[in-house]
């Protein structure tokens, strides 16, 4: 990319925007990462890995933006025990203009075509993860994202700003750093999965959600509506964190969350990016932040959802801002 000389760039920023930035950011579970991890950055030091990786994605692959008066659109990808496969996959937009902010979660069984082959989109990574078999942790990496970036663009229609990808680990010690989370369970649960190391085994309910039943909640999926009653269960998640931890009181956790957001991201974003960007979502607030579900259809007795085009053609317009080649609307 063009303008990578520049994101490597790192600046101070004032430390009463940091706490608001922070503060902001407990939004979403995600994008608490993402702050952090770039007010770290911001104070001390780069990661060479993420450098590294910047060197192996395609061009093309992102649309560059000025984060501080256009539209962004971010991919975020939360990977599996190996980082292998993409177990959740959301596409955030931060809109200064309209002073909105649409995240919209991608179903991971969602069904798609990836060059000559049809597959459930959590499968792209690991495709584009083993077309660089053989090569560094950083291509392999690279491959991955750059094939779900791809086929995310080609499944909406919306171009890719720039991308985060975080694992588990930095989910459940994230939420354990800021305390837990209360929230009502809607059913109950139990999963066992020893390959992926997933033990769930949750009560219907309200109760306080540490990092590990947190994590357990947000990836259960023996619903009725599989994975599409998951993402309902995620959106409440997301909302109930902003509701609770939506405080400075919080701010004394930050040090140790550092260090996790660290090693378990993989993000092009510079520190000043996520300043940016976070005092975009100030100034648009937390009434303005919609969570929205890619339109699919179930289909019977087939382990995938269908992805309803006309209607995400609707969405891209409307949420996303963009005709059906890219262009603003």
């Amino acid at each position: 990319m063009n303008n990578q000389n520049s994101r490597k760039r790192i600046k101070k920023s004032p430390g009463s925007l940091i706490k608001r930035i922070i503060c902001y950011f407990l939004v979403g579970v995600v994008w608490i990462c993402a702050a952090l991890y770039g007010i770290k950055l911001a104070r001390d030091y780069t990661t060479p890995y993420n450098i590294e990786i910047a060197e192996h994605f395609s061009d093309g692959v992102f649309e560059e933006v000025e984060i501080s008066e256009d539209k962004c659109n971010i991919l975020i990808m939360g990977t599996d025990k190996e980082g292998f496969r993409t177990d959740v996959i959301m596409l955030a937009q931060v809109d200064p203009d309209k002073k909105q902010a649409t995240v919209m979660s991608i179903p991971r069984d969602t069904y798609v075509k990836y060059g000559s082959r049809k597959m459930k989109i959590t499968e792209v990574h690991a495709v584009g993860y083993n077309s660089a078999k053989g090569s560094s942790k950083a291509v392999r990496s690279a491959k991955g994202s750059e094939a779900t970036i791809k086929a995310v663009r080609d499944l909406t229609g919306v171009p890719i700003n720039y991308h985060v990808k975080v694992s588990f680990k930095a989910f459940r010690q994230c939420i354990d750093e800021l305390g837990g989370v209360d929230f009502y369970v809607p059913q109950n649960m139990h999963y066992n999965d020893p390959a992926q190391d997933l033990y769930i085994n949750l009560r219907k309910g309200q109760q306080h959600l540490d990092g590990d039943k947190a994590e357990q909640l947000v990836r259960f999926r023996q619903y009725k509506n599989g994975d599409l009653g998951r993402i309902k269960v995620q959106q409440d998640f997301i909302h109930a964190v902003a509701e609770q931890k939506l405080s400075a009181k919080y701010i004394g956790s930050i040090g140790d969350v550092y260090e996790i957001i660290i090693d378990n991201m993989e993000t092009l974003m510079s520190p000043n990016d996520f300043v940016q960007c976070a005092t975009q979502l100030l100034s648009i607030g937390t009434g303005n932040i919609q969570t929205i579900t890619l339109p699919v259809s179930i289909v019977d007795g087939k382990p995938y959802v269908t992805p309803k085009y006309n209607e995400i053609a609707d969405v891209r317009e409307a949420r996303f801002g963009y005709d059906k080649f890219g262009n603003d609307v």
